[in-house]
């Protein structure tokens, strides 16, 4: 609950203090004195109302009703009150006549209020209704006559007369007013006659209409047909070359605000003429062009020349922001691009498989843009897991075949502040069982000309352990991780670099696993249980009880870290040590050696040997031993099957291929091959396995 709350903070508060500005932006004499304490009492009472202090949130909610009594607040502000204190009475209290005088007394001061879907049950969204029913539509209903006016707009349309039937509506809301059914007839013409821009508009507005006068029938038609003008609108896309700069563009006449350019530009359908103009360097350059296109049609237009470096003016400006004489060449061999900005893209499937039964695939996207003469670089990437296994880790004797998808997502960036750089990286992956985040900061500086480069960073993760299928507010284990890495990059010369390190890690939480059993035997048969021992022979010997693994709530893990590369005249060489230590006793070593070898421009193979090798913790037991007393029996008070901390050692062998298609795009083949030996657990004694990628990659300058 302490994490819901914090949750509620972080997106309440902040919605709060823009609906406050949203008021005074009014002007002086629109906002009430008391509305900002109004909205945080609301956003305060939520947080009460999520942790089941229902009676706490409503004496606040009452105490800041009375504040905002008169002209102290908005009655905007009175109604968000009163809508919360029916949301605490319905869904916490569950008083449905307390909640509808509640939500009643909010439509009498803002008839336009409505119940947050975050908070909307069934019941609440039916009392709701009911309330606004009572208190009446917020608009009135259509006259007859307006109404007839819709039923000669039909028939007009339906002689394909969709002017007339424009017509028609126009001049009824013109003397009258406007309302649901008209608006949305209007917008039927106007689709008709392929005014789609324009139908979107009144269609919006009918779904707004319709809601005010509890048109029901006509707000569900309205949002269809929203929904079939999204899908036909044609949109034009434009490519601007990166070498422009004081980019004007016009569509029909019209100037595309600049930050529109690179978007998808709705169009009705016909013709469109586009012109663009800006700057080559320092010199100008247009284009204009007409475009036709038809329902639902989706146009490239490519906004060029085709005479670029026609002019040596980007040479120049590239050279000004150089930064090294290694940049100022590449300004001079590539005619003016420079290190400027590159976009880097990419699509990879990974599978994994092994002898223990489980099966990994795993999907994943990735795109990046740096400038390394700006100093600047920002990406992101999602991956999907989706992991079919029968692990016989879980319970005493193998569990049932299951399948579990994990979604993660990234992203990073840095920049450039003086003689540092700054990155900020954030994460979030999200599987039935276990909610992962962790957000970051790394500080770097250049020393020495750029051979010296310290690195400092610092992650926080804050992380949900549950159990697939469970509620949060059923159970939880929430875990906290800090981690600092510190390191240091030497540039050995010209072709030679190193890097050494250090990491640390401070985990704070349960992270034993809800489904985990852990099987018990007596002292005389613990001694029976050989290494690798079969689900039977575990069954016949095993008392009749397994309780959950459980282990240390604290972990502090340290390690150190460093990496050699060097290159050759078409190879390179790169090797990785890292040794592990924690407060758990386990000890660690990885060596990890890598080779590539450029055959030609286009082809690049290369080899992966790994090895690793681990103790176990210091509670580990292949066979846990209960004991009897008087009260029953007495388990180990840490305990775990979770191979991964016991002893083991680790081969991965593997080769990979990368092919350039084109100047800007690459394929890569990753064949990889595993096996781990498991020194001292019941039930696996090796393992098998094969990982295989493949990716395909897009960068551009």
């Amino acid at each position: 609950m302490r994490r819901a709350r914090q949750l509620i903070r972080a997106f309440l508060l902040p919605a709060a203090v823009f609906a406050l500005v949203g008021l005074t932006d009014a002007g002086p004499s629109y906002a009430g004195d008391k509305d900002a304490d109004g909205l945080v009492a609301v956003a305060e009472a939520m947080n009460e109302f999520v942790e089941g202090k229902y009676d706490k949130a409503l004496s606040r909610l009452d105490t800041a009703l009375k504040a905002c009594k008169g002209k102290a607040c908005e009655p905007s502000v009175r109604a968000e009150i009163q809508m919360a204190i029916g949301v605490v009475q319905g869904a916490g209290k569950k008083k449905l006549d307390a909640a509808k005088k509640a939500f009643e007394s909010a439509l009498k001061e803002d008839a336009n209020v409505k119940l947050d879907k975050q908070w909307a049950t069934k019941e609440l969204e039916k009392t709701f209704t009911e309330a606004r029913q009572v208190l009446g539509p917020a608009r009135p209903p259509p006259t007859k006559q307006q109404m007839a006016s819709v039923t000669t707009a039909q028939a007009a349309l339906a002689q394909k007369d969709w002017s007339g039937c424009m017509q028609t509506l126009i001049a009824e809301m013109a003397t009258s007013s406007e309302f649901a059914a008209g608006k949305l007839m209007l917008a039927k013409c106007q689709d008709a006659g392929g005014l789609l821009l324009e139908a979107a508009a009144d269609a919006q507005i009918a779904a707004k209409f319709a809601e005010e006068e509890n048109n029901a029938a006509v707000g569900e038609e309205a949002k269809a047909l929203l929904e079939k003008l999204q899908i036909d609108t044609p949109t034009i896309t434009l490519q601007i070359p990166s070498s422009w700069s004081e980019v004007e563009v016009k569509i029909d006449g019209v100037v595309v605000p600049a930050d529109k350019v690179k978007q998808p530009i709705p169009h009705n359908p016909g013709k469109a003429t586009i012109e663009a103009k800006g700057k080559r360097g320092k010199f100008p350059t247009q284009y204009k062009s007409t475009e036709a296109f038809d329902r639902g049609e989706q146009i490239t237009v490519n906004v060029d020349q085709g005479n670029a470096g026609g002019n040596n003016s980007a040479v120049f400006q590239c050279m000004q922001a150089a930064r090294t004489p290694a940049d100022m060449q590449r300004c001079i061999d590539t005619g003016g691009k420079g290190r400027g900005f590159t976009l880097k893209a990419g699509v990879e499937t990974m599978f994994y498989t092994d002898t223990l039964s489980t099966t990994v695939v795993s999907p994943a996207a990735y795109i990046s843009g740096e400038n390394p003469t700006a100093g600047w670089q920002v990406g992101g990437s999602f991956i999907v897991d989706v992991v079919s296994t029968a692990s016989p880790d879980i319970v005493a004797t193998a569990s049932r075949r299951w399948n579990e998808r994990r979604f993660a997502g990234s992203l990073s960036g840095d920049f450039k502040v003086g003689p540092a750089k700054i990155g900020l990286n954030g994460a979030v992956s999200v599987e039935p069982d276990y909610l992962a985040r962790s957000v970051g900061v790394a500080v770097s500086t250049d020393l020495k000309s750029k051979m010296v480069t310290p690195t400092l960073a610092y992650n926080v993760g804050f992380d949900v352990l549950s159990r697939a299928g469970t509620p949060f507010e059923v159970f939880r284990e929430d875990i906290l991780r800090h981690t600092i890495d510190a390191g240091v990059s030497l540039v050995i010369d010209p072709s030679m670099i190193v890097v050494v390190g250090g990491t640390a890690e401070l985990v704070f939480g349960d992270t034993s696993k809800p489904y985990r059993h852990i099987p018990m035997f007596t002292q005389a048969t613990a001694d029976r249980v050989p290494l690798g021992a079969t689900r039977q022979v575990v069954s016949q010997n095993r008392l009749p009880f397994a309780p959950l693994e459980q282990l240390p709530t604290e972990r502090s893990r340290f390690a150190l870290v460093g990496r050699a590369a060097k290159r050759f005249e078409k190879t390179t060489i790169r090797g990785d040590e890292r040794v592990y230590v924690d407060t758990w006793g386990q000890m660690a070593s990885t060596t990890d050696a890598r080779f590539f070898f450029d055959v030609n421009d286009d082809l690049r193979l290369g080899s992966h040997l790994r090895f690793n090798i681990q103790s176990s913790v210091d509670f580990w037991k292949r066979a846990y031993v209960a004991t009897q007393s008087a009260t029953g029996w007495n388990v180990p008070e840490f305990r775990s099957s979770d191979r991964e901390l016991g002893a083991l050692m680790g081969f991965t062998l593997g080769a990979n291929a990368r092919y350039a298609l084109a100047r800007v795009l690459s394929a890569q083949l990753q064949v990889e091959g595993l096996y781990n030996q498991y020194f001292d657990h019941i039930y696996v004694f090796n393992r098998f396995g094969l990982f295989t990628a493949v990716t395909l990659e897009l960068e551009v300058d």
